[in-house]
């Protein structure tokens, strides 16, 4: 997962390199703007599976936002105000330019894509320890015998 993060960084750092590029003269450049792509939704990809699959009992979201850990939940929270404001930053470029979203669209998507995956495995972790704790129904540390 750290290694998809970097990836995404330096894919994020090779497209702004692209776009300040294309601001300037208007034209893109394949030699940057490819592996700009690849590393970033590669990365993104990278940290998202892994992170999804930390929980397999499944995580409630809302339903245990109390329980979640801080950290996991700024980062849920992140991750959607990321995923919102690429999607206004993209349309609202699209005015001005219609090739402008394209140099955008997976700078957006990579960051999406590493938060959510940081915050699911956040999320997923802390459903998986709350679910080994003693003193959860079924579990026989917890359990007690009926008095007479």
């Amino acid at each position: 997962m750290a290694g998809g993060t970097a990836c995404v960084l330096a894919g994020s750092g090779l497209g702004l390199l692209q776009f300040s590029t294309f601001l300037g003269d208007g034209r893109s450049d394949p030699l940057l703007l490819l592996p700009s792509l690849v590393l970033s939704l590669g990365g993104g990809y990278a940290v998202l599976f892994p992170g999804i699959s930390v929980s397999r009992q499944g995580v409630k979201l809302y339903r245990d936002w109390r329980h979640h850990p801080p950290a996991a939940k700024v980062l849920w929270v992140l991750s959607l105000a990321v995923a919102l404001g690429g999607l206004v930053a993209c349309i609202l470029s699209g005015l001005a330019n219609p090739l402008l979203p394209g140099q955008l669209v997976w700078l957006f998507t990579g960051i999406y894509l590493v938060l959510a995956g940081w915050s699911s495995a956040l999320l997923g972790q802390a459903a998986v320890v709350r679910a080994n704790a003693p003193g959860v129904a079924g579990d026989p540390a917890g359990a007690t015998a009926p008095g007479r």
